[in-house]
Parts: structure tokens; sequence; C-alpha cells
């Protein structure tokens, strides 16, 4: 029964490939936003940085409907067996490339307003807000 098994799955117990890539992918993006709203605002020490972007974990957790227990089991798993640690990266790599290109150029007409808009002001995304956003900050769940 063993040898007729996909040596490649994933044990159930654990999440599979794609929810733990687009939860890696989340998770990159809320660091990258943590590292650069440090970069724009006053310094602040890496601790700091670091605590903020770990209540973005939590949230990105909650949105994905994951424990912290369950995650860490789960990542626990991959990192034992790297060939299914590197599956989940590209995955992670493919998905953020693709969130890149849905982007475009940024001084192309057909970007988002907020991208445009930069190229004349550098700071317009934190002083415009568009009627499309419901938040100022990525992975914070909206209030009931």
């Amino acid at each position: 029964m063993a040898a007729c098994s996909d040596p490649t799955a994933v044990p159930k117990e654990y999440l599979q490939k794609d929810k733990m890539s687009k939860i890696l992918a989340d998770m990159t993006m809320a660091d990258a936003y943590g590292n650069e709203v440090s970069a724009m605002t006053a310094p602040m020490p890496d601790s700091v940085r670091q605590e903020k972007v770990k209540i973005y974990y939590k949230q990105i957790l909650d949105l994905h409907k994951v424990s912290v227990k369950d995650f860490m089991a789960s990542y626990n798993w991959y990192e034992s067996h790297p060939d299914r640690m590197k599956e989940v990266f590209e995955k992670v790599q493919a998905d953020i490339a693709n969130r890149k290109n849905k982007l475009g150029n940024p001084v192309d007409e057909n970007a988002p307003v907020m991208f445009r808009l930069k190229g004349l002001f550098p700071y317009a995304d934190k002083a415009i807000l568009l009627h499309t956003s419901d938040t100022v900050r990525p992975f914070i769940k909206r209030q009931p």
C-alpha cells in the first residue's frame, strides 16, 4: 500500500502545498509592507517592526482560517522535507510574480491610480484614499 502512494504527497494532517504557498506569499507581502512602512515613517527599532509584522502574520492566518499551531506544525514538516518546501517556494515566487505583473508599469495609463500618482507625488498612496479601498492597511480584517 505504501508503495502505491504518491511520494510527493503531503500528509493530510498538514497544510497542502497550494494553501501553504498562498499563506507564505501573503506573509512575504506583509513583511515587505512592514519594511516599506518603517522606511517611509520615522525610524523604528527592528524589534518594533517585527512585532507589527507578527500581527500581520496572525491576521493572515485568521484570513486563511489556519491556527498558528497548525501552520507551525506544517511549516516544520515542510522544513524536514526540503524537496516539498522547494515546490512550495516555487509556487510562492510564481504567485508574487503574477501579482507584480497584474500591477503593470506604474507609469502605464492602465496601472492603478495609486501607482500613476506616485510618479508625481511619491507619498500619494498615503495621502489619497480611493472609494474602492476600505482600509489603509493590508491584512486587517474588516470589522462588522
